[in-house]
């Protein structure tokens, strides 16, 4: 793989690094509103972090394709670390704080399902891209288009639980 098709890519992945540091951001504001509610269980816990790790995720493939000069298989390699240790860290935090069935929002085994499926997706895809840039195969990029909007479903959604619907939620439920 030459250098001209990883710089090729480069405005995407300061694009990646730029969305995912930003999204991380307001993760955390939406974390910070509803902090007593994600702490009390239910599910929250295991959402948020795996919502920021994916963000975590994004935010490290975006700064390793920035760097000036790097062979292909060295991308590639980084890819392959990064996709991999996002997982197996969200998969043992998940087995240590699972979703429950009881949480108040989007709890029901459909949701959980769907963002299960885009947790492994948007961690396995750029390993499979890491291994194509070894193999010298540099369509293996676009993999990282899904991963990424796998990522944004589960930010964006999550933020806007953390953000809206959890606090919403909580004042129907003094009303009543």
């Amino acid at each position: 793989m030459t250098q001209s098709t990883i710089l090729a890519w480069h405005d995407y992945f300061v694009t990646i690094a730029a969305v995912s540091a930003t999204l991380a951001g307001l993760l955390f504001v939406g974390l910070t509103i509803s902090l007593s509610h994600v702490l009390q269980g239910y599910g929250y816990l295991s959402r948020a972090f795996i919502a920021l790790f994916m963000q975590f995720e994004m935010l490290l493939l975006g700064i390793f394709g920035i760097v000036p000069g790097q062979p292909g298989w060295v991308l590639g390699a980084e890819f392959i670390v990064t996709g991999a240790s996002i997982l197996i860290g969200i998969s043992i935090f998940a087995y240590h704080f699972p979703e429950s069935a009881l949480s108040a929002v989007l709890g029901s085994k459909g949701p959980r399902t769907v963002r299960a499926i885009l947790g492994y997706g948007g961690t396995l895809l750029p390993v499979l891209a890491g291994i194509g840039l070894i193999w010298g195969e540099p369509l293996s990029l676009y993999l990282l288009i899904p991963s990424e909007i796998a990522a944004l479903y589960l930010s964006i959604g999550n933020a806007w639980v953390f953000a809206v619907e959890i606090p919403r939620r909580a004042e129907e439920a003094k009303q009543r």
